[in-house]
């Protein structure tokens, strides 16, 4: 009898973590995807796709020591086969892919001037073409279930471009494009795609690649002095992960600021201005 009732709550167990949907974080070990993994990971079976690797075993092994299910997967740069190879290990393991959340590799920052060919074409690698050929390796699997939800996150200079942001706001502004395109183009297929704008927080330090010292500097301030942490953050994302905008912006001060750009163009243009004439 004792044998009987084991057997049978192992058979049930296994359908619960069978029914349990997943979520695939692209650059899971930044110190965001990191957090949004810890918090994702109570609903969720997580593939962690890291182009560090050592970080993510380490945070899949902390997951697995809690009871969570975890998975790590590489991916390089400039290496778009990764991704296809991504998606198909996740089917292996757990025969459904139902989220992705899609976060920027690193912060790039610095006067247009002084971006060199090899800053465009790195942004231009890790975060504009990773989305695309991230949500190209995505649509199969999603199309066949009938459902999927992609969250394409990006930094504020991607609504709110500005002063020594030229680079960083132009790939911003693309992905979000990317998404509003299909966020409409397969609807029909049960797809739901959008754009989650997120606020500087100190724990994009550690990805800032800026053009000079002064810009980096000056943005490593901006940073650590920023109110908001990765958990605050990643509980953002878990929440518009959970809706079906097509652009969330959840930090009240970018909603304000996106106001006054779209209805008080001058007095915004103005401002920009000034601030660029403080950065020279």
């Amino acid at each position: 009898m004792r044998d009987d009732y084991v057997n049978t709550c192992s058979h049930c167990f296994g359908a619960l973590l069978k029914q349990a949907p997943t979520l695939l974080i692209h650059n899971a070990c930044t110190p965001l995807g990191s957090a949004i993994a810890r918090l994702a990971c109570e609903h969720y079976r997580v593939a962690l796709l890291c182009r560090d690797t050592h970080r993510g075993e380490i945070l899949c092994r902390e997951m697995h020591a809690e009871g969570r299910e975890a998975l790590v997967l590489e991916i390089r740069d400039g290496q778009p086969r990764d991704f296809q190879l991504a998606v198909e290990r996740v089917l292996r393991r757990w025969q459904q892919l139902d989220a992705i959340v899609n976060l920027p590799a690193s912060l790039t920052v610095g006067p247009f001037e002084a971006m060199t060919q090899q800053h465009w074409e790195s942004l231009y690698q890790t975060q504009l073409m990773a989305t695309v050929n991230l949500c190209q390796s995505a649509n199969p699997a999603m199309r066949d279930q009938e459902e999927g939800r992609i969250l394409n996150v990006i930094h504020e200079y991607g609504l709110l471009p500005g002063p020594l942001s030229s680079a960083q706001g132009a790939m911003g502004a693309a992905i979000r494009a990317l998404a509003d395109s299909l966020h409409s183009e397969w609807h029909s297929l049960g797809i739901h795609v959008g754009t989650m704008v997120i606020p500087p927080s100190s724990g994009q330090q550690s990805g800032l690649t800026a053009s000079d010292p002064l810009s980096a500097a000056r943005f490593r301030r901006q940073l650590a002095a920023s109110d908001f942490s990765e958990r605050e953050v990643a509980e953002d994302v878990m929440s518009a992960l959970a809706r079906e905008d097509v652009l969330s912006v959840p930090t009240p001060r970018i909603r304000r600021q996106w106001r006054q750009k779209r209805w008080f163009r001058k007095r915004w243009e103005a401002l920009m201005k000034a601030r660029a004439k403080r950065y020279r």
